[in-house]
């Protein structure tokens, strides 16, 4: 049988030592580079994305679109005939049905007692307070958003927060995040730590 040679190749050679004279004088030895850390330091958006025009009208539409064409829900197998929660259900979903066609589209029924549908909202009503539904939603817009106050966590809930200092450099101002030399034995938190200590925030 004939052998096949084996082709291989060097990637890295060994460096050869230089040999100096003992009159040429000692090189200066070089300094080692020095790492600098930073932390960076985010908030992250504790808000949805307020969506626009187009986005608002493209969802009413597909939601008209599958309220058309999806089966009638069976809520007579999950809730008990004549109880509150089936009421309930009935009068959210006549809502529903009011976002999605118009106010027209889910009118109450004639032959109803209106005495019968008042006191049918009042129980409903009870129910949400009981339940805890009818607790206020968190305003979208901050006070923080209105009076500028750039330090607070609360403000722009939409968005990314990022923790930066302020210094001073050639009589201007430098925004950069906590940074700082890493020095032997140091973590990165203590150098971002003592490296901001001469920043302002």
């Amino acid at each position: 049988m004939r052998r096949i040679p084996q082709l291989c190749r060097t990637l890295a050679t060994e460096v050869q030592p230089t040999t100096t004279t003992s009159a040429s004088p000692a090189k200066p030895t070089s300094k080692r580079p020095r790492l600098s850390t930073a932390i960076i330091l985010n908030r992250s958006p504790f808000l949805t994305r307020t969506p626009t025009r187009f986005e608002r009208a493209f969802y009413a539409y597909q939601a008209r679109i599958r309220r058309a064409l999806h089966q009638p829900f069976p809520y007579d197998f999950y809730f008990k005939q004549g109880s509150l929660l089936e009421t309930r259900f009935n009068m959210e979903e006549k809502e529903r049905e009011k976002a999605a066609f118009g106010p027209k589209f889910a009118a109450e029924e004639e032959w109803r007692d209106p005495a019968k549908i008042e006191a049918d909202k009042a129980a409903v009503r009870v129910l949400a307070q009981q339940e805890g539904e009818d607790e206020p939603l968190a305003p979208r817009e901050h006070p923080s958003d209105k009076t500028g106050d750039t330090k607070s966590l609360d403000r722009a809930g939409e968005r990314n927060l990022y923790l930066l200092l302020k210094s001073k450099m050639d009589d201007k101002d430098v925004w950069r995040f906590p940074q700082g030399g890493l020095e032997k034995g140091d973590s990165l938190h203590q150098v971002s730590l003592r490296g901001h200590s001469s920043f302002r925030g």
